[in-house]
C-alpha cells in the first residue's frame, strides 16, 4: 500500500522521538566517553583508542547481516517497528553500565570497557537501523520523506544540546566523576527506553514490500556495490563523521585544558546546539531551492572555514573562541541534515535501476559508516592526544595543548575538506543501464 498523503504531526514527531532517544545516548557517548576511559577510568589514552576502533572492526561483521535480516522480518507490527519494542530496554540499560566505573584492575577495567561498549555498540544497530528506515516505510512521498529526515535531525539536535548543556553541571554535583558520569548514564537510559517506546507506538508501517522476501545477500550486495552514488556519499558521509565525531571527542579536552574553563563547553554546546536547530528547522527550504547536493558541499565549505579560524584563534579571546564554537556547533546539525537528507535519494537511485526494496541493507550500511566513523575519530583523537604527549593525570604541556588543539580544529577541517570535494562528484540524475549480471541474478530469484 502506497501513502502519498501527508503524515500526521503527531507521526512526525513519535518519528521525532525514537531519533531523540536512541541518539542521546549516541551523542553522549561520542563527546564523553573518550575522556571517561582516559580520565575516569584512568585508562591510557592509547588504549582508549584502541578500544574504540577495535569495537567497530567486530562490530561491521553484525551490521550488514542484521540489516538483511530486517528486510526479511514480517511480524503483526511490521518489519521495523519490532525492533524498537524489543530493542528499547537493553539498549537504554547497557548505557548506565557503560559509564560505571568498576574497581577492577587496569586489565579488568580494559575489558569491561572493551566488553560494554561492543554490547551498546550492537544494541543501537539494533534500534537504530529500523529506525532510520522508517522513513522509507511511513511514506512514499518525497516531499514527507525529507520533512521525517529534518525530524530526525532535528531532534538528534535536541539530543546534541541537551547533552552537551546538562553533562558537565550535573557531574560536577557529585563528589567524583565516577558516580556523575554512572548518574548521567542511567539517567539517559531510562530517557532513551521511553522515547524510543513512544516512537514504536506512535508510528506506522504504511509501504510495504512482499515481492523481494527471496532476495538473497549476495544480490543485494551486488546490487549496493553497483549503486555509485550510494557509494560516493558514503564515503562522504565517512568524511563528515571523522570530521565532526573527532571535534566532539576533543572538544571537553578543549575547554577544560586550552581554554581552561570545562563550563564553556556546556554553553557551547546549548546555543550552538539552540541555533543549529533552527536553521536544520529551516533547512528543507533552502536544500529544495538550491538542491541538497550544493547545499551539503555549501555547509562543508563552512565547516573548513570554521574550524580553521579556531585552530588560529588564541584561546585568550574568549569572545571569538565562543562565537566560532558555537559556529561549530550549529554545523554539525547542518551537515548530519544533509547527510541523512542525501540517502534516500541514493536509495531511489537504486530502486528505479532494478526495482529491488533492499532498505534495510542500506541502511544497515549508512548507519555501521556512522559507527565506524564515530570511532575511527574517537580512535584517531586518543591516539593523537597520546602523540602530542598528553597522558592521564599529568599537568598539560604546550606540546599536549597543541594536540589537543590539531585534534579539535585541524583534523577536523582536513576531513571537511575531503567530504566537500567527495560530493562534487555525486550524481543520481545520470541514467545508467541496469547491471546485466545483478538482472540474471534477480529474474532467477524473484
Amino acid at each position: 500500500m502506497n501513502n502519498t498523503v501527508s503524515l500526521a504531526l503527531k507521526e512526525k514527531l513519535a518519528f521525532g522521538m525514537g531519533a531523540f532517544g536512541k541518539d542521546f545516548v549516541y551523542i553522549f557517548i561520542s563527546m564523553y566517553l573518550l575522556y571517561f576511559y582516559t580520565d575516569v577510568l584512568q585508562i591510557p589514552a592509547t588504549t582508549a583508542g584502541a578500544i574504540l576502533l577495535i569495537v567497530r572492526l567486530v562490530d561491521a561483521l553484525f551490521d550488514l547481516p542484521f540489516g538483511f535480516l530486517v528486510d526479511k522480518t514480517r511480524t503483526r507490527w511490521g518489519k521495523l517497528r519490532p525492533y524498537l519494542l524489543f530493542g528499547a530496554v537493553p539498549y537504554g540499560a547497557c548505557a548506565a553500565f557503560l559509564f560505571y566505573a568498576p574497581a577492577f584492575s587496569q586489565s579488568g577495567k580494559i575489558f569491561y570497557a572493551f566488553t560494554l561498549y561492543l554490547l551498546i555498540s550492537i544494541l543501537y544497530s539494533i534500534v537504530s537501523i529500523p529506525h532510520a528506515a522508517l522513513n522509507t516505510v511511513m511514506t512514499d512521498n518525497i516531499q514527507e520523506r525529507a520533512h521525517l529526515s529534518k525530524y530526525l535531525v532535528m531532534f538528534s539536535g535536541i539530543a546534541a544540546a541537551v547533552a552537551g548543556v546538562i553533562t558537565v553541571p550535573i557531574v560536577s554535583l557529585f563528589p567524583n566523576e565516577k558516580s556523575g558520569y554512572f548518574f548521567m548514564g542511567a539517567s539517559l537510559g531510562m530517557l532513551a527506553i521511553i522515547f524510543i517506546l513512544l516512537c514504536f507506538r506512535g508510528t506506522t508501517e504504511q509501504v510495504t514490500n512482499t515481492d523481494n522476501k527471496s532476495v538473497p545477500l549476495r544480490l543485494a550486495l551486488k546490487t549496493v556495490m553497483t549503486n555509485i552514488p550510494f557509494l560516493i556519499l558514503c564515503a562522504s558521509f565517512l568524511l563528515a563523521q571523522l570530521s565532526l565525531g573527532i571535534r566532539s571527542a576533543a572538544g571537553i579536552y578543549y575547554f577544560i585544558y586550552n581554554v581552561g574553563n570545562a563550563n564553556l563547553f556546556s554553553i557551547v554546546s546549548g546555543i550552538g546546539g539552540i541555533i543549529g536547530l533552527v536553521l536544520t528547522f529551516l533547512s528543507p527550504l533552502l536544500a529544495l531551492r538550491i538542491g541538497m547536493k550544493k547545499y551539503y558541499i555549501l555547509v562543508g565549505a563552512f565547516t573548513v572555514i570554521d574550524f580553521l579560524l579556531i585552530y588560529f584563534t588564541p584561546v585568550s579571546n574568549i569572545p571569538l573562541v565562543l562565537t566560532l564554537n558555537i559556529m561549530a556547533g550549529t554545523l554539525t546539525g547542518l551537515t548530519m541534515f544533509a547527510g541523512w537528507g542525501m540517502l534516500p535519494d541514493a536509495i531511489s537511485y537504486s530502486i528505479k535501476r532494478n526495482g529491488l526494496h533492499i532498505e534495510g541493507v542500506y541502511y544497515s550500511l549508512y548507519n555501521f559508516i556512522q559507527k565506524l566513523g564515530t570511532s575511527l575519530a574517537g580512535g584517531l583523537a586518543g591516539f593523537v592526544l597520546a602523540a602530542y604527549g598528553y597522558q592521564t593525570g599529568n599537568a598539560p604541556t604546550p606540546q599536549s595543548l597543541e594536540g589537543i588543539l590539531v585534534t579539535s580544529a585541524l583534523i577536523p577541517a582536513a576531513c571537511a575538506l575531503l567530504f566537500s570535494i567527495l560530493m562534487v562528484f555525486y550524481n543520481s540524475n545520470k541514467a545508467e543501464a541496469i547491471n546485466s549480471q545483478i538482472e540474471g541474478d534477480r529474474s532467477n530469484v524473484l
